[in-house]
């Protein structure tokens, strides 16, 4: 493997864990800091 392609996996897999604790960090915010229940949400969606 050449260094471009390692370099560009190496951006690709920092991009992928960085978007990664986005998300979870996101989730966590809106779950535990603002009080949002996802799983009522889904059910509320459900019943109609």
């Amino acid at each position: 493997m050449n260094d471009e392609t390692k370099q560009s996996r190496r951006t690709l897999l920092i991009w992928a864990l960085v978007l990664n604790l986005i998300a979870w960090g996101a989730y966590f915010y809106l779950t535990k800091v603002m009080g949002f229940d996802i799983e009522s949400i889904r059910q509320a969606r459900m019943t109609g």
